[in-house]
């Protein structure tokens, strides 16, 4: 969320002495490594937090770190609980949809949390995750994301190349919410999507309480962008967390 695309230059300065511009190295957070704690401990806030006891996303058939940027970075930490509701919901897709490819994993948290600039102002203290969107090519058939793009309001990418796979994220959107371990407290999306989803989850006659907390999570925040480019997800704290200073 609040993606911050104009922090880092792409290019360096030339050198001095005529030397050709260089693309500036991305940074990255792999040496950190996580603190101690039993069961992982979201303190503070999303745009002002930290992290004990993170775990990381480890990739699988269901589920994998975007190749393209993200890989790369190392903010693959959140909060157990997140890390194996994702695996939990791209597994659920597969169980559905066999030829599902893996669920594309963008920025979640440092191994302990703090400031991910030049990124994001969230995903601080590992309750955030953005998600790649499932999608469909030319012929119709579910593709694996390589990075995270921009779907317009009839749910086309790539110069119409790609499309929005409205099942297959329907689905996705279910298992979180019906997933008794975490609590979803929002899932950022533009709203021509939001729509998509809300509409397919009707046609599949899916219970009233179930779309009901659908539409009071779907949102297109109106401080940054729209999210047309990926979900962002947010889980709420636990008991104990907010006995430990977690807010939200």
């Amino acid at each position: 969320m609040n993606r911050l695309r104009s922090g880092w230059s792409l290019l360096a300065l030339a050198l001095s002495l005529g030397g050709a511009p260089v693309l500036a190295a991305e940074p990255t957070f792999c040496h950190e490594t996580p603190s101690s704690h039993a069961q992982g401990l979201s303190i503070g806030r999303a745009s002002n937090g930290k992290l004990k006891g993170a775990r990381a996303l480890e990739s699988s058939e269901a589920v994998r770190t975007l190749p393209r940027r993200h890989r790369r970075r190392c903010l693959n930490w959140g909060t157990p609980r997140l890390v194996a509701a994702l695996q939990r919901a791209a597994e659920a897709v597969r169980t559905h949809l066999p030829d599902s490819p893996p669920l594309g994993v963008g920025d979640l948290s440092k191994a302990r949390g703090g400031p991910i600039r030049p990124y994001s102002r969230s995903h601080q203290s590992g309750r955030d995750v953005d998600l790649a969107f499932y999608q469909l090519d030319e012929k119709g058939q579910p593709v694996p994301a390589e990075d995270l793009l921009s779907f317009d309001a009839r749910g086309h990418a790539d110069q119409g190349r790609l499309r929005f796979d409205v099942r297959r994220n329907w689905l996705l959107v279910r298992a979180l919410l019906q997933d008794k371990e975490v609590d979803v407290q929002w899932m950022f999306i533009s709203l021509p999507l939001r729509r998509a989803l809300l509409e397919e989850a009707r046609q599949r006659n899916e219970p009233a309480a179930l779309v009901k907390r659908a539409e009071s999570v779907l949102h297109q925040p109106s401080d940054s962008g729209p999210h047309d480019d990926h979900f962002h997800i947010r889980i709420r704290c636990t008991a104990e967390e907010r006995a430990a200073g977690c807010v939200g």
